[in-house]
């Protein structure tokens, strides 16, 4: 259920000699300087990814507080967010990132679904700035997921019978049995914690 749900530093020294806190940890009010700065990089794509190729210099701590910082200050954190999860080789700041995505992000999402909670397949599909569309495809029988996979745009099937429908409509009808899945121990695909903020429908 955790895979599911679940910086750089501004300043100089000689100037002043009694410590600063970071961009990353100062009390700062929201938009403030780093907001003004954050919105232009987000606007050149290089700089965009000399932003994540500085993140993943970084230590551990930094990489938290710059994500906390981008979170905080950008007028929307999404494209900075996704860069970072691009670079990041560490699982739990994978999931920590993925996790900001869908929630803070904005993100496309649409589903698709036939049959009826016991037995049928539903296709989860979402698009984030930068990245290609991606989708996660659950086939169930006995009400019990017969298989979960993530599909890239080159290996989406071909399901003519999948209806459009909202992503409620689809969470009403997918949500228990993913649940019951989860709790029964079973296997979850790499990656799938990307496909998060489905499940936060309210």
């Amino acid at each position: 259920m955790e895979r599911l749900v679940g910086v750089v530093c501004l300043g100089y020294s000689g100037a002043v000699k009694t410590p600063r806190p970071g961009i990353a940890s100062a009390n700062r009010p929201r938009l403030g300087s780093f907001a003004s700065l954050i919105d232009q990089v987000l606007e050149d794509d290089d700089a965009l990814d000399g932003l994540a190729f500085a993140y993943a210099e970084l230590g551990e701590p930094e990489r938290r507080g710059l994500a906390h910082a981008v979170l905080q200050d950008a007028g929307n954190p999404t494209q900075a967010l996704v860069a970072f999860l691009a670079v990041e080789e560490n699982p739990r700041l994978r999931q920590r990132l993925a996790g900001l995505i869908s929630k803070h992000g904005c993100i496309d999402q649409c589903a698709f679904l036939e049959g009826t909670e016991a037995q049928g397949a539903a296709r989860l599909m979402q698009s984030l700035p930068g990245l290609e569309p991606e989708s996660l495809r659950i086939t169930w029988k006995d009400s019990k997921i017969a298989s979960i996979e993530i599909e890239s745009r080159k290996s989406l099937r071909n399901d003519a019978s999948l209806l459009a429908v909202s992503v409620a409509e689809a969470m009403q009808t997918l949500a228990p049995i993913v649940w019951r899945h989860i709790r029964s121990g079973g296997e979850l695909p790499d990656g799938v914690e990307r496909f998060a903020g489905f499940f936060s429908v309210g």
